[in-house]
C-alpha cells in the first residue's frame, strides 16, 4: 500500500493538477493523506470536487506561533506522516506536478533500499521548463554535513520502517527533508536516482526562509547535527520508536 503526504495550505491555484497527477499512478487500495494548515481559500473545495476516496483530509491547527515558515511546514507534514498507513510513503507539495514514471521508478528503488531522492526539473507558472535537471550530479550521498537543506521532500519516497527513527520531529525542526534524508542515510539503505520524476514549480508563493542572519544558520546547523546524534543513539540503543 502507498500512502501520498502532502501538506497544504492556501494551495487552490495548483493542487487540482497536483493530484491529478498522483492520482492516475495509484491502485485502488493506496491513499492520499492531506493535512490542511487551516486553508482559507477553495483549496478544500478543490480537494472534495475530485470526489475520490482515497483522498482523506486532516485539518490541522498550528500549535504555536513561530517567524519561520519552514516550521509550519514541518508541522503539518509530521501531521500527515502520523495518519499514513502505508508501506511506501511518498511526500509531495501541493504545488507540482508528478511525471507518469515517478511511482514505477520509486517503488523498483525501494525494492531494496530505504529511501530513493530522485532527480526533478524546474518549471515556472506556464510549466516551461527552467531547468532539466536540479542536483545535476552534484548530489553525493553521507555528505550531509557540507549540504544543509540539499534533500528535497518532493522528491522523495521511502519505506515505512523510515518513520520508526524519524518521528516524532524535534520540536522547532525546519527542514523536515533534510531531517528525514539524514537519517535515512544514516540508519537505512539509501539510494540517488538520477532520472527526472517531477516538475518542481517555481512561483512566488514558495515557502522561503532565507532571511535568517549567518549566526542563526550556524546555530541551527549545529543543533540538528546534535538532535541527529541523538536520534541515532537511541534508536541504536532500542529506546526510541517513532510509533
Amino acid at each position: 500500500m502507498i500512502s501520498v503526504c502532502i501538506a497544504t495550505h492556501n494551495g487552490e491555484k495548483y493542487i487540482r493538477q497536483q493530484l491529478e497527477s498522483i492520482l492516475s499512478q495509484l491502485g485502488s487500495n493506496d491513499e492520499v493523506i492531506v493535512s490542511d494548515d487551516g486553508s482559507t481559500d477553495n483549496t478544500l473545495s478543490v480537494i472534495e470536487g475530485l470526489n475520490d476516496k482515497r483522498i482523506t483530509v486532516y485539518p490541522f491547527s498550528q500549535p504555536s506561533f513561530t517567524r519561520h515558515p519552514h516550521e509550519y511546514v514541518c508541522r503539518n507534514f509530521q501531521n500527515a506522516l502520523k495518519h499514513a498507513k502505508g508501506d511506501y510513503i511518498f511526500l509531495s507539495d501541493q504545488d507540482d506536478i508528478w511525471l507518469p514514471y515517478k511511482v514505477e521508478v520509486c517503488l523498483k528503488d525501494l525494492e531494496n533500499h530505504d529511501m530513493v531522492l530522485h532527480e526533478f526539473k524546474h518549471i515556472d507558472d506556464s510549466e516551461t521548463v527552467i531547468r532539466k535537471r536540479h542536483y545535476d550530479g552534484t548530489f553525493r550521498p553521507k555528505n550531509y554535513f557540507l549540504r544543509v537543506g540539499k534533500h528535497y521532500g518532493c522528491a522523495m519516497a521511502f519505506r515505512r520502517s523510515v518513520l520508526d527513527y524519524a518521528l516524532p520531529f524535534p520540536e522547532h525542526l525546519l527542514l523536515h527533508d533534510y531531517w528525514l534524508g539524514i537519517l535515512s542515510e544514516t540508519l537505512g539503505r539509501f539510494c540517488y536516482e538520477e532520472t527526472p520524476l517531477l516538475l518542481y514549480r517555481i512561483h512566488q508563493a514558495n515557502t522561503s526562509d532565507t532571511n535568517n542572519s549567518l549566526f542563526f544558520k550556524i546555530k541551527y546547523r549545529i543543533e540538528t547535527f546534535a538532535w541527529v546524534a541523538l536520534r541515532v543513539a537511541a534508536y541504536k540503543l532500542g529506546v526510541h520508536s517513532g510509533k
